[in-house]
């Protein structure tokens, strides 16, 4: 298993008692008056959880090139878990890079 990011879809490992399983990933639309960013939210695959939910797989369905917004996406070994949030922007290409809160609230100004 491992936690990914790209065009077609976005995993996140479960693992050490539940790191990862209140992971989220969404497609940013615009600005929002009352939570900053607009967004649209990928649909979530639980299927590859355990029946506890504390270990196993989430997966989401990517909404095509954009910049998303992702959080607690599960990062580290078994002793070591991390949860790991921030920006991407995927492109047509399936290139994907990261940004900041900063550069995303620029790039989606741009576009409206």
């Amino acid at each position: 298993m491992t936690t990914e990011i790209n065009l077609t879809h976005a995993q996140t490992d479960v693992r050490g008692g539940g790191y990862g399983n209140d992971a989220w990933i969404a497609k940013v639309t615009g600005l929002d008056p009352k939570y900053g960013l607009a967004r649209e939210f990928c649909r979530r695959d639980t299927s590859g959880l355990s029946r506890s939910g504390r270990s196993g797989l989430i997966t989401f369905e990517m909404l095509g090139p954009g910049i998303y917004e992702f959080r607690n996406f599960c990062v580290g070994s078994t002793s070591n878990n991390w949860e790991w949030s921030g920006f991407v922007q995927v492109s047509d290409d399936g290139k994907v890079s990261r940004l900041s809160r900063t550069d995303v609230v620029d790039l989606v100004g741009e576009m409206s």
